[in-house]
């Protein structure tokens, strides 16, 4: 399948069930290891995922909130909030099976393209923990900024 047939399009309503599978794909590892039944999971994540929400509409009212898809099949989410001085990265997530694709490559290649033609850095944050930071590094991200969980990382324009 050709990475090529990546697109993006504004999350709607109909679409929340579908983002929140996304947020749970992402945290099931980390909260199956608690011991709780399906329901209590279920539960917990719904409300995480309630308040990230909530979170990002207070921070970022103007944030772009997208879904990612791949040959006409929903495949993840994507939220950017773009400043006069620069592009943040807020989210990117992927379905476990789409995730090492090769997709999440072509969508920061093509976030750094357009970070290019608008002069504009290009910020995030991921866990220090997760493999993702070693995936920004190789894309050209350095690390600006640590605490004891997340790393803030930044590409800028050359």
């Amino acid at each position: 399948m050709s990475l090529s047939m990546i697109t993006l399009s504004a999350s709607k309503v109909e679409d929340v069930p579908f983002l929140y599978e996304v947020y749970r794909s992402t945290r099931m590892e980390e909260v199956s290891a608690w011991g709780w039944n399906d329901d209590e999971l279920d539960l917990f994540l719904r409300m995480q995922f309630d308040l990230q929400q909530r979170s990002y509409a207070l921070q970022y009212p103007h944030a772009k909130h997208c879904v990612v898809w791949r040959s006409g099949e929903r495949v993840g989410r994507m939220t950017l909030h773009v400043t006069a001085r620069e592009i943040e990265l807020i989210d990117i997530s992927l379905l476990p099976e789409h995730r090492n694709t090769g997709i999440g490559k072509q969508l920061m290649l093509s976030l750094q393209e357009t970070a290019t033609a608008c002069e504009k850095p290009v910020k995030l944050h991921v866990r220090r923990s997760s493999p993702a930071l070693f995936f920004y590094e190789k894309l050209g991200f350095r690390i600006i900024e640590v605490d004891d969980i997340y790393a803030a990382m930044e590409w800028d324009v050359q």
